[in-house]
C-alpha cells in the first residue's frame, strides 16, 4: 500500500503504412495521465513508449491483484483507426494476521470483586479484516462488548471488554486462569485467529478460630457439664475435613 507502480505501454506499428495521432488509453481508476498524450506519427516497424503511474491502495492488496486493460489506437492514411489491447496483472501477496492481548484490571481481588478484562486486538497482516470478534469460555463472564467490529485495517487496533465477579471457588483455587480467542475474516481464505491467556492470582489466607465454653451453673459431683466448641473460619478460603 502506497507503492508507486510505473506502467509502460510500448506501441509498435505492425502495418505497412504510417499511423498518425497514436495514443494509449487505460480505464484504471487512479492512474495518472498517460504521457505523452499522443504521438503525431509512427512509421511502419517503429515503436514508441507511453508511461503512467499508479499508487497502490488497500483495496488493491485486499483484492490480491491489480488487473486492467489498456488500448492503443492509431489513425492510418485512410480507413478506420486501428487498435490493440493488452492487459497487465500486478499480483500482491496477502498475509492476513491477528494478535490478541488480554489483560485484567489490577487487584487485589476478593470474593465479590469485579474484574474488568480488556481484549486488545491488532491487525498484524496486510489485508483488511472483517467481522472481528473475541470469545472467552470463562463461565460467569459478562457479554463481551462490542459483539464484533465490522472492519479492521492493517496495523489498526481495537479493544473489547468484559467483566467478571470473583467467586469463592476462584479464591479456593488461588487464581482465575482462562484463555480468550480473537478471530477475523480476511478478503479470501480461512479466518485468522490468535489466543491469549490471563491469570489473575488470588491471595489465600486460611485461618481458623476456636472458642470453647462450658454450660453455666454450679457444678457438683454427678452433674453433667456441656462443652461447646464454636469453630469459625476466619480466613478467605473454604476449609474441609
Amino acid at each position: 500500500v502506497g507503492s508507486t507502480i510505473t506502467y509502460s505501454f510500448k506501441v509498435k506499428n505492425t502495418g505497412n503504412v504510417t499511423l498518425t495521432n497514436v495514443s494509449v488509453s487505460d480505464p484504471l481508476v487512479g492512474l495518472s495521465a498517460i504521457t505523452p498524450a499522443s504521438v503525431a506519427s509512427l512509421a511502419p516497424g517503429a515503436e514508441t513508449t507511453f508511461t503512467a503511474t499508479y499508487t497502490v491502495t488497500q483495496a488493491d492488496v485486499n483484492a490480491g491483484k491489480i488487473d486492467n486493460t489498456a488500448t492503443a489506437k492509431g489513425t492510418p492514411p485512410n480507413g478506420p483507426d486501428v487498435t490493440d489491447t493488452d492487459d497487465e496483472t500486478v499480483p500482491f501477496t496477502r498475509t492476513p494476521g491477528i494478535e490478541l492481548t488480554k489483560t485484567a484490571s489490577a487487584g487485589p481481588h476478593a470474593v465479590g470483586s469485579t474484574i474488568t478484562y480488556s481484549f486488545k486486538v491488532k491487525n498484524t497482516g496486510n489485508v483488511t479484516l472483517s467481522n472481528v470478534t473475541v470469545s472467552d469460555p470463562l463461565a460467569g463472564l459478562s457479554v463481551i462488548a462490542p459483539a464484533s467490529v465490522a472492519s479492521l485495517a492493517p496495523g489498526a487496533e481495537t479493544t473489547f471488554t468484559a467483566t467478571y465477579t470473583v467467586t469463592q471457588t476462584d479464591v479456593n483455587n488461588g487464581k482465575i486462569d482462562n484463555t480468550a480467542t480473537a478471530k477475523g475474516t480476511p478478503p479470501s481464505g480461512p479466518n485468522v485467529t490468535d489466543t491469549d491467556d490471563e491469570t489473575v492470582p488470588l491471595a489465600q489466607t486460611p485461618s481458623i478460630d476456636l472458642t470453647k465454653t462450658a454450660s453455666a451453673g454450679t457444678h457438683v459431683v454427678g452433674r453433667v457439664i456441656t462443652y461447646s466448641f464454636k469453630v469459625k473460619n476466619t480466613g478467605n478460603v473454604t476449609l474441609t475435613n
